[in-house]
């Protein structure tokens, strides 16, 4: 009976374990290292169990002193210069940027607008740019800043903050500014390179917003001709071109027979008549929808508590808004 202990197998994956060839007594001890001048390097764990090693004597001489000279290279090869911080071009000071104002030859006195202002004494504030000489590169810019504070004015577009002409008399009313962006906020898309009809203009207001955002064209009907003669002068206040502006000093309804005749079409049609004027007569023939467009819309201010049907003819409201006194109501044509 072979009475031989058993060979221990061997964990090529062990960090500490030292096994030799037969696979026996293991942890015996640790493989003998050659250091760098040949000799050989007995290395043992310390007895109180650390995993740092202890050099016997006659070890390897990279091991002698070890803790003392620990993280010294081998030579001053990787040693830091003693002017480090001095640029290597050999420019003024420390730091090139922290003495820009001895290369200045200025006084402060002299650096106005757009001229060089030394980082040291305007440390936090950027750079002044030179002025701007001539029209701003972009005009719009400076239109936005404009401020609205009156209904007379033009609320946005091309022509924003232009003031128009009206009637100083108390029937003469005015479409108020937070009613007509609410109402181009809505129809912007429509109102965009399309044709805008406002019925009922009065000084021209409404029409003279839609080509301001964007209409091609814009029709005026009024049927007096001293409110007629303010939208001609307010077209002319804002540089918009008899082909760009049309006006029409008549009634509603033989403008609408007219038109329909010459089968003209429009994108929108305005509709503001006075709230306490009959809206019926007008609407008979709006109803038949021969002046829209395929998809057409037909916008009629009125008073708040003014209610109108669901369908007028061809037409079919789809949105009522209300905005204090006044109300608006959307019709889109079927």
């Amino acid at each position: 009976m072979d009475n031989r202990r058993p060979t221990t197998a061997i964990n090529p994956f062990s960090p500490r374990k030292y096994y030799d060839k037969n696979g026996e007594n293991p942890s015996s001890g640790y493989p003998r290292t050659q250091n760098r001048e040949g000799g050989s390097d007995n290395r043992t764990p310390n007895r109180e169990g650390n995993e740092r090693f202890q050099p016997r004597e006659g070890g390897g001489a990279q091991y002698q002193n070890r803790d003392n000279n620990r993280f010294q290279p081998r030579d001053n090869r990787f040693q830091p210069r003693d002017n480090r911080f001095q640029p290597r071009d050999n420019r003024e000071g420390q730091n090139f940027r922290d003495n820009r104002d001895s290369r200045d030859n200025r006084s402060n006195s002299q650096n106005g607008p757009g001229k060089y202002v030394p980082r040291g004494e305007n440390k936090f504030n950027p750079k002044t740019r030179p002025p701007m000489k001539g029209k701003p590169t972009k005009p719009w810019l400076m239109e936005n800043n404009i401020k609205i504070v009156s209904d007379l004015q033009i609320t946005d577009g091309k022509y924003r903050g232009k003031y128009l002409q009206n009637s100083t008399s108390v029937k003469a009313r005015t479409t108020p500014r937070k009613v007509r962006d609410i109402m181009f906020k809505i129809l912007f898309r429509r109102v965009r390179a399309g044709r805008f009809l406002d019925l009922c203009a009065g000084s021209g207001t409404i029409g003279i917003e839609a080509i301001s955002r964007g209409a091609i064209v814009s029709t005026f009907v009024e049927r007096s001709a001293k409110m007629s003669s303010f939208i001609k002068k307010n077209l002319q206040t804002c540089g918009i071109k008899d082909g760009h502006g049309e006006v029409f000093e008549m009634e509603v309804v033989p403008f609408l027979i007219k038109m329909a005749k010459r089968r003209r079409q429009w994108d929108v049609v305005y509709l503001n008549p006075p709230y306490d004027a009959d809206y019926e007569e007008m609407l008979n023939y709006l109803k038949r929808g021969t002046v829209f467009k395929t998809g057409g819309v037909l916008a009629i201010e009125h008073a708040a508590e003014k209610v109108f049907p669901e369908n007028l003819g061809v037409l079919k409201r789809w949105r009522v808004v209300t905005q204090d006194d006044s109300a608006l109501s959307f019709y889109e044509k079927k």
